[in-house]
């Protein structure tokens, strides 16, 4: 069975497209996946780094300046798709099926959409979401949002899976080499933030806790791992205005975009998750896997990722006081050594039997053989 994965833009590699990778390495005997990337850059190169097919072809979406080019260019990708043995076409993310829904259509191949996010319902975006026969929701949170807009019967549960062994050596290799990433001494217990530089995770959030934890845990110091896309560089600097007003910039490492934010994480003492809804943080897997405890907000897919007091601890983001929970929070596990290390142990084995499992593997290509059937 050749399954077609379609991505919407050809120079970012994030959540999205780490998770549809670790599934594409883990797939079972008989399943074959193509990579299709809207032009050449970061993604057909980190795909084609890990060894997978990759087709770089343009569709136009719809809203472009030349409305007809849609058209036109999925009239010709029809054709291809016609010419070779694909038997389902997943796109990727949502924006993805705007590229490629009206040119399965046209080639009558089933089509799926693995949606990662909470999108608006709007009627172009229903009518998208029409053209596909099967809507894979990342997690219940999504599953349940898209219940108020999406065709009955449509929309199957599909948990994304994190391959942990490459995680696993790359962390094992750094702790042996003694180096440290994080621009404190071990004396300093460090709580950090990983993540796009983005409104919705609430980076401020983080940054307004932080003087409720200095107060009662001075030693405490912080990092922020990730950096913004060009149009929201200027929020980015109102952080780093915001840590001065709030007195804690000397206290605050802002560290950029990384690429081994995990090896960091393996430092922290603390990982905060402080988006006001977050679909599926693989954040919070990846701080699982490398035995970090983690403070999320009580929203979203963390709710399907922490149990509260068991694996993780949990704060209302939505509440006046928000930083001030998140804060209580950190400082449970700042002021207790045995909790945090408990909770994180528990948060790994409730991983290993689900997320890094096979299982979300499994029943992708579950629903995937139902369309080519």
């Amino acid at each position: 069975m050749k399954i077609l994965v379609a991505h919407f833009r050809p120079d970012i590699v994030s959540g999205a497209e780490f998770a549809i990778a670790d599934m594409v390495a883990k797939r079972s005997d008989g399943f074959e996946y193509v990579m299709l990337s809207p032009g050449e850059g970061k993604l057909t190169d980190y795909y084609r780094s890990r060894g997978f097919p990759v087709w770089a072809r343009k569709v136009q979406t719809r809203r472009r300046q030349y409305p007809g080019l849609h058209t036109l260019q999925s009239f010709g990708f029809a054709q291809k798709l016609r010419r070779t043995s694909v038997d389902v076409v997943l796109c990727n993310t949502f924006p993805a099926a705007s590229r490629v829904g009206t040119a399965c259509r046209l080639a009558q191949k089933p089509c799926a959409i693995y949606i990662r996010e909470y999108i608006r319902n709007t009627p172009e975006h229903r009518r998208i979401m029409g053209k596909a026969e099967r809507v894979l929701a990342v997690s219940r949170d999504v599953a349940d949002y898209l219940k108020d807009f999406a065709p009955p019967g449509q929309i199957a549960l599909a948990y994304d899976h994190l391959d942990t062994a490459p995680l696993t050596e790359r962390v094992r290799v750094h702790r042996e080499s003694g180096k440290r990433l994080l621009p404190f001494g071990p004396k300093h217990p460090v709580v950090g933030f990983v993540g796009r530089i983005t409104t919705y995770k609430q980076p401020n959030l983080f940054l307004c806790a932080i003087p409720a934890i200095l107060k009662r845990e001075p030693n405490a110091r912080f990092a922020v791992v990730g950096a913004a896309v060009e149009r929201e560089r200027d929020y980015e600097e109102g952080l780093k205005r915001l840590a001065r007003e709030l007195g804690v910039a000397d206290c605050v490492a802002f560290m950029g975009q990384r690429k081994d934010a995990v090896e960091i994480m393996s430092e922290l003492a603390v990982c905060c998750l402080t988006s006001d809804r977050e679909p599926f943080p693989r954040t919070v897997l990846e701080a699982q896997l490398v035995g970090c405890p983690v403070v999320a907000s009580d929203t979203g897919g963390s709710l399907e990722m922490i149990e509260h007091g068991v694996t993780g601890l949990l704060f209302s983001v939505n509440s006046p006081d928000a930083a001030q929970r998140l804060a209580s929070e950190a400082i449970r596990f700042l002021r207790s050594k045995d909790l945090a290390t408990a909770l994180a142990q528990r948060a790994k084995s409730a991983l290993a039997s689900r997320f890094a499992s096979l299982e979300p593997v499994r029943n992708l290509e579950k629903h995937l053989s139902s369309l080519a059937s």
